[in-house]
């Protein structure tokens, strides 16, 4: 099945759509030919382990927690290096886990980012639930490694409560619980001699981070905002690239995104990528960011000195827990500064015309005004239902949450008609805005956090 699919990505052979949808329904007709996409996009997302010894048969069971794949390079770099020094060991997701699944495991190394505001990463969905359905924990002593960028409040939230779910369960430390900031070497070189001490073994972890496949964007045009309030904005709009059969098959690499994904920026001279919320889907026929110029900062000096005809090297990260979900059931988008690129996406693609509700804060209207024509002309044709601003400078300065308080009332009865609230922004407006929030609906009874549990209440901040 994979050698079809690669010979449709490559062009070889005379491998066609209905041979590989054959192939497909007549291998795997319990997991189906949907099924099957997902599980090879998933596959790929991973390092190639060589040596990954059977689970049933392996003294180290390495589970691996991850988003966007980086993890999975630090536990391949950790199999590796144990492996050389003669352990067995099986690497594994952690949604996964079966403690029956290892009746030779001598101990459990686990290695988990953390998503968004302390969620579980894409290949940990369900760990927490299993640990606590087990009856008795593994004999087998446990590591937890986590890895997130300390700049968040939520830093290594997942992997923190792992371990302290696991220590509750009377699940004993092999090592206590340690950390990696922004995925640095130095961190994990360190996490690993700690390791090696723990099992008698001299353990050296040189991790070297694969980059990331980019494509290459061409800037087709470019919006400047901001400089009269030494914020200097700008919207930049790419060419969209041609995608691969197989990447519109699996919906890797610019072959299917939307609003509220991120665009991952490789910039030059560095490592590791910076990234910004898309403010286009593959539909809309270009690839969108909104950009602020932060002094010192690399990437974004780097993106606001392009011009059109330039490229950048950049890749897609799905963001599905801030997608503006199908329905007819109210938005209400609130975001300040370059916090509107989504927020406009998703308004752009509002087709249907739902209604939706925008409050949008900014320095002042004449210089950073972002999209402002574009929004007078999508609530003409009725995608933007209604309109608010709030100006930090002026006459009658006033922050977004400040035009939030100001509209209760109308919150409110959007809530009660079952509105989905989504907020993009600096960490400092998302932490104004949850409290005004918190303000205007404590008479229902509801908070954003009880939003939030019903899947009502999105946050990308920064």
């Amino acid at each position: 099945i994979s050698e079809t699919i690669y010979m449709l990505h490559t062009g070889q052979g005379a491998a066609s759509l209905g041979l590989v949808l054959g192939v497909l329904a007549l291998g795997v007709p319990a997991m189906g030919v949907s099924g099957l996409v997902l599980w090879f996009a998933g596959r790929r997302s991973r390092p190639r382990l060589r040596g990954n010894h059977p689970a049933n048969g392996a003294a180290t069971i390495l589970l691996v927690g991850s988003e966007g794949g980086s993890t999975w390079g630090f536990a391949a770099t950790l199999q590796h290096a144990l492996t050389t020094a003669g352990q067995h060991v099986h690497v594994a997701p952690m949604s996964g886990f079966e403690p029956a699944r290892y009746p030779q495991a001598e101990r459990f190394v686990i290695l988990a980012a953390t998503w968004g505001e302390g969620q579980a990463p894409a290949t940990a969905k369900g760990f927490i639930e299993r640990l606590a359905a087990l009856e008795s924990v593994p004999e087998a002593p446990l590591a937890v490694l986590g890895f997130g960028d300390r700049s968040f409040p939520a830093f290594c939230a997942f992997a923190d409560e792992v371990g302290s779910r696991a220590a509750a369960k009377g699940w004993a430390q092999l090592m206590p619980f340690d950390t990696v900031d922004r995925q640095s070497p130095q961190d994990f070189a360190r996490w690993g001699r700690a390791l090696g001490a723990a099992l008698g073994i001299e353990l050296t972890l040189e991790h070297v981070p694969t980059p990331p496949v980019t494509g290459r964007l061409t800037l087709i045009s470019r919006r400047d905002y901001g400089a009269e309030v030494q914020a200097p904005t700008t919207i930049l709009r790419f060419a969209l690239p041609e995608a691969t059969f197989l990447q519109r098959l699996t919906g890797r690499g610019f072959g299917r995104f939307q609003a509220g994904d991120l665009l991952g920026v490789l910039p030059e001279g560095a490592d590791l990528p910076r990234f910004y919320s898309l403010a286009s889907g593959r539909r809309d026929g270009f690839v969108e960011i909104v950009v602020r110029k932060h002094p010192g900062g690399l990437c974004s000096g780097q993106l606001l000195a392009l011009k059109p005809g330039q490229a950048i090297r950049a890749f897609v990260r799905h963001n599905p827990a801030f997608h503006a979900a199908a329905g007819r059931s109210p938005l209400i988008l609130i975001g300040a500064g370059t916090g509107i690129g989504p927020l406009a996406g998703f308004i752009r693609g509002n087709s249907r015309k739902r209604p939706i509700h925008l409050a949008f804060g900014m320095r002042h209207p004449d210089s950073d005004f972002l999209y402002r024509d574009d929004l007078a002309g999508w609530q003409v044709d009725g995608r933007l239902t209604r309109l608010t601003t709030a100006n930090s400078r002026g006459a009658k300065p006033r922050y977004v949450q400040d035009a939030l308080r100001a509209e209760g009332a109308e919150l409110i009865r959007l809530v009660h008609e079952g509105a989905r609230i989504m907020v993009c922004g600096g960490r400092d407006m998302a932490s104004g805005v949850a409290e005004a929030l918190t303000d205007i609906l404590a008479p229902t009874g509801l908070t954003p956090l009880a939003l939030k549990a019903e899947g009502r209440y999105a946050e990308d901040i920064y």
